[in-house]
C-alpha cells in the first residue's frame, strides 16, 4: 500500500512542539482517533497500542526518523499520520540521533500483510536522504502533505 493511500491532509502536522516520545504518541493517538470516529474516545486505546509496540523496541529507524505503528480492532483501513517536530526528541533510536520526522500507522488487526507492506514502503521513502531533507524543509501542513505525495510518486 502506498503513502498516498493512507495519508490525508488532516493527519499531517508541520513543526509540532511535542517535547517527548510519550507526548508524540499521545498526540498522534488523539489525531488519528478523532479522524477515525469524529471524537477522541478511541485515543487511549491507540495510545496503549503504540506504547505496547514501543516496549518491544523503538520504532525509530535512524537519521531522525520514527515510524510508530500498531494494529487495532475496529479500524477499517490503514491510517497514516505524518508530523515534523520543531525540536527533535529522543526516541531511543539505535543511532542515538533525536527524531524530528514521524510517520505513524494504525492498521486493522487482521491485515498483517498490508501492515508490513505499508511499513516497508514508508521506510523506503523515509530512508532516502533527499526525501528526508525535503520533508524537513516544509513550511506548512499543506506543504508537508504535498511533499509526501510527491515523494511517493517519485520513488
Amino acid at each position: 500500500m502506498k503513502i498516498t493511500d493512507v495519508l490525508s491532509p488532516s493527519l499531517t502536522c508541520h513543526c509540532c512542539t511535542w517535547l517527548s516520545k510519550k507526548r508524540v504518541l499521545e498526540n498522534l493517538s488523539t489525531m488519528i482517533s478523532h479522524h477515525l470516529s469524529g471524537n477522541s474516545d478511541y485515543s487511549e486505546t491507540l495510545f496503549q497500542k503504540f506504547l505496547s509496540r514501543e516496549k518491544l523496541g523503538s520504532t525509530a529507524i535512524g537519521n531522525g526518523i520514527a515510524i510508530p505503528h500498531c494494529r487495532a480492532l475496529g479500524v477499517k483501513r490503514i491510517y497514516g499520520s505524518l508530523v515534523t517536530l520543531k525540536n527533535p526528541i529522543d526516541f531511543e533510536a539505535f543511532d542515538n540521533q533525536p527524531v524530528d520526522v514521524i510517520f505513524a500507522l494504525v492498521v486493522p488487526e487482521e491485515r498483517n500483510d498490508e501492515h508490513l507492506a505499508t511499513l516497508a514502503r514508508v521506510a523506503e521513502v523515509l530512508q532516502n536522504k533527499t526525501s528526508r531533507q525535503s520533508l524537513r524543509e516544509c513550511q506548512s501542513d499543506k506543504d508537508l502533505f504535498d511533499t509526501a505525495m510527491l515523494l511517493e510518486r517519485e520513488s
